[in-house]
């Protein structure tokens, strides 16, 4: 193919050969580009033939305002001239005057001079230079005529050098405004700017030479002259040529007028000369010539001027027929183009038109262009191709209606049975979405939901799967003697498997937590226990600690959790000393130790897992140990819950919309300022007093119950300390709480528990004793409260802990119940009002 088109290239006329550039910039372009193309050609080729015209009207515009600010400029510098001549004048008549007729207009004419008003691209100019030559002769008069000086040719001769030195300032202003090199005006431009000043200043320095009665001075009057001889053809030849286009304000009369006055004023100079005394005769001729020199100097200016503007004019008209020409091409070049276009674009919509209807399934589709151009042939092309493929079409129409009845009845029969399979998955789907969010309420509901916050510390913690289920938890519970133990825990990995290891491992350390034994040999107990019952090889990581309110002391151990952090009341951060031992459930045999320190007033606790110190953002940086001392560091809020909160936000502000990567958990203990707490004074014992329950061991928790708010009361019932009263109370319970039969089981099954150890235990069978059952529940919470009349008694303390792991042979009586009511119910306590016993018991209300 590429042999084909080389020779086919090679065969082609050598005109068609060099459009080949202009061919293949053709093809590349689409059709309006092309005309786009060709028309910003033209228009470019358009402007830079006009270009050079609009620029040079535009320079000759400039340099005529150019001009004419020099003929402004040319008018003040005559006026002070004018005044300076005839104040040289009056040297023969007396003292110097006080040099002020001309001060007023010298200072604006030495002001311009020092910064000229002249274009940026200018020349550089003298103008500055000559102004400060003009100031410093100007001073040397004023100097003069402070002082009195009474030499008359001393006078003349600083007058003339003023005088000099403005004639020089004005040829430079001529200069610098070009006025020397206007091609029509340049002859009147040198009569204005110098022959016509020096005619004046001649004029009147004749009168005042020979007013002075000097030899020296007359020689002044005969060079002079000798300068108006010689300035006569170069004033006709300016007029001539200022008047060019006409004499519309008379100058030709008055410079024949000027020129007899002068030739009357050499005769009188003649005189002078041979007759000194026939000086008056001179200065009244002398002074009218002055007068008619610098009347003929600003009529000219003037005429001048009117002139410059004639030709701004003419250039700026010049301009506007350059630009309505250009514009006028432009406008018919774009209509015709705008025409072609149009036409052509019109034929090609209807191809593409066409093309589109016939590709929609429109066979019958015709094209019609009414054109003379080579489209025509295009669409009859089209319409031959279209009228065979619409008889092909129905060939293979017919031939696929029986294949298209087959597929569809196996595709429906298909279809029916992914749509059966669909709906299986579905609810498969459904089912175990509903059994992972019963577990994850279950979950949240085993963990304990209301925390101390008594007048020495407050407690806070709390736990954020980073899925449906979490394997992390923390657990607060009361120990005897007014103690609080707490933990935390992380279970190696996620999902159901660690969320049931989670529940288990809870279950073990809060039971032996229960048995008053110290933190390391609860983590060595529970680390035998979860060796043993471990099938899926986990293991979970711990921080426990029994905390007593009393003195502040703590006691913790750690099996390969991150060290607890402690603030100080003057808030230093540091880790605990944790020696970090081998995590539970990962090797049987092992010992852990104990540490011990004490929280002043002010400190705070924290404990956590490491889902908050890596914890992602979305560009995959983590939370950070440095992060969470920061916080911590900073943190102001005295309370637990204030605190905690504090941290959730931090960390939910630095993860923004990042999928968590771990569970999040940590728990606080806060231990209040000693301006906040009010601690009890222990009430001393005596014979005829008790001791208090506190002091016999018998409470196991050191604060008021918790308030509900908003509670609604369900059931009041009083009955009798005998066993078979049971029976009427669990009826009443179940009416109470008809709506949910599950809650009714468990709160009857517990109150048979609890309402038996009371009588066999609290009671020692004693009869006819009243109990009070109030049950009352709130938005989120089932409160259960049990009372009696009983001695202090505790069944959560002196009833014995159940040996779960031996059989049943081998197991001791007691303990199950209240292990069973512990387990169902969400928290236990138990109190000693003074009158008699009362159980609380609180139970979520989520459905799990």
């Amino acid at each position: 193919m590429r042999a084909q088109a080389a020779h086919s290239d090679a065969n082609q006329p050598p005109w068609l050969r060099l459009l080949a550039p202009a061919s293949w910039l053709s093809g590349r372009l689409s059709f309006s580009r092309k005309f786009l193309l060709v028309g910003a050609v033209m228009l470019l080729a358009l402007g830079l033939l006009s270009w050079p015209l609009l620029r040079k009207a535009g320079l000759e515009a400039q340099s005529a305002e150019l001009e004419r600010q020099g003929l402004a400029a040319l008018s003040q510098q005559a006026s002070v001239l004018y005044s300076l001549v005839r104040q040289r004048g009056t040297l023969g008549e007396g003292p110097l005057p006080p040099a002020a007729d001309a001060a007023p207009e010298l200072q604006a004419l030495l002001g311009w001079a020092a910064a000229p008003p002249l274009p940026a691209h200018a020349p550089p100019s003298a103008l500055p230079a000559l102004g400060q030559r003009l100031q410093q002769q100007w001073q040397q008069l004023r100097e003069l005529s402070a002082q009195g000086d009474d030499d008359a040719q001393r006078r003349f001769a600083a007058h003339t050098g003023a005088i000099n030195a403005l004639l020089a300032l004005m040829r430079e202003s001529a200069r610098a405004h070009r006025l020397n090199v206007d091609p029509t005006l340049d002859a009147a431009f040198e009569m204005l700017s110098h022959r016509l000043p020096l005619l004046m200043e001649t004029l009147a320095k004749q009168q005042d030479a020979l007013a002075l009665s000097s030899d020296s001075m007359a020689s002044y009057a005969v060079a002079a002259q000798v300068v108006l001889s010689e300035s006569v053809p170069a004033l006709r030849a300016g007029m001539q040529q200022l008047l060019a286009t006409g004499d519309r304000a008379g100058l030709q009369p008055q410079l024949a007028e000027l020129l007899a006055r002068v030739e009357r004023q050499q005769d009188a100079v003649d005189k002078v000369l041979d007759r000194p005394q026939a000086v008056a005769e001179l200065r009244p001729l002398a002074q009218a010539n002055l007068a008619q020199v610098q009347a003929l100097m600003q009529a000219a200016i003037t005429h001048a001027d009117l002139l410059l503007q004639e030709r701004l004019a003419q250039l700026r008209h010049s301009q506007w027929q350059v630009g309505a020409l250009l514009v006028g091409a432009m406008a018919a070049i774009a209509y015709l183009f705008a025409g072609i276009y149009v036409s052509t674009l019109r034929s090609l919509r209807r191809l593409s038109q066409g093309t589109q209807d016939f590709c929609a399934g429109r066979l019958d589709t015709r094209i019609r262009i009414d054109t003379q151009d080579e489209l025509v042939l295009v669409a009859g092309n089209f319409n031959t191709v279209a009228a065979e493929v619409g008889r092909l079409l129905e060939v293979i129409r017919e031939q696929n209606e029986s294949r298209q009845r087959e597929l569809e009845r196996l595709v429906q029969q298909r279809t029916l049975e992914l749509a059966d399979k669909n709906d299986q998955l579905h609810l498969a789907a459904l089912r175990v979405q509903e059994e992972l969010e019963s577990a994850r309420d279950m979950q949240q509901a085993i963990l304990p939901q209301h925390f101390p916050d008594t007048a020495d510390f407050s407690m806070q913690a709390c736990m954020q799967p980073a899925r449906e289920l979490g394997g992390d938890f923390y657990d607060c519970f009361a120990l005897s003697g007014g103690r609080w133990g707490f933990l935390v825990a992380d279970v190696a990995g996620k999902g159901v498997g660690a969320a049931f290891f989670m529940a288990v491992s809870r279950t073990v350390l809060q039971d032996l937590a229960q048995d008053g034994l110290g933190p390391q040999e609860v983590l060595a107990r529970a680390n035998e226990l979860l060796s043993g019952r471990n099938p899926m090889e986990l293991f979970v990581t711990a921080c426990y600690c029994i905390y007593d309110p009393r003195d502040g002391s703590l006691v913790y151990a750690s099996a390969g959790h991150p060290a607890p952090l402690l603030r100080s009341a003057r808030g230093e951060v540091l880790a605990l000393d944790c020696p970090r031992d081998v995590a539970l459930g990962v090797l049987p045999g092992m010992s852990y130790s104990a540490r011990q320190t004490r929280l002043q007033a002010g400190d705070t606790l924290l404990l956590y897992t490491d889902g908050i110190t890596e914890a992602f953002d979305a560009a995959g940086k983590a939370y950070g140990e440095e992060r969470l001392f920061a916080w911590l560091r900073a943190s102001r809020e005295p309370h637990a819950a204030d605190k905690l909160a504090s941290l959730v936000r931090d960390v939910a502000d630095f993860v923004g919309g990042a999928e968590p990567s771990d569970d999040l958990t940590a728990l606080l203990l806060c231990r209040k300022p000693q301006d906040e707490a009010a601690p009890a004074l222990p009430m001393p014992s005596t014979p005829d007093t008790p001791a208090s329950p506190q002091a016999r061991g018998a409470l196991t928790v050191s604060h008021a119950p918790l308030e509900l708010k908003n509670k609604t009361l369900l059931l009041e019932y009083r009955l009798q300390s005998r066993v078979e009263e049971i029976a009427p109370l669990a009826a009443a319970v179940d009416e109470a709480l008809s709506e949910r039969p599950d809650l009714a089981f468990a709160v009857n099954l517990c109150l048979e528990e609890l309402i038996t150890n009371t009588i066999q235990h609290g009671l020692h069978g004693a009869p006819d004793r009243p109990i009070h059952v109030r049950l009352s529940r709130s938005e989120e919470w089932l409160e259960i409260i049990l009372k009696d009349d009983a001695p202090p008694f505790d069944p959560f303390v002196e009833a014995p802990a159940p040996s779960l792991d031996a059989s049943v042979e081998a197991r001791e009586v007691g303990g199950l119940g209240v292990h069973m009511v512990k387990t169902m119910m969400d928290e236990v306590r138990a109190f000693y009002d003074g009158s008699g016993n009362l159980i609380v018991l609180l139970k979520t209300l989520k459905k799990a």
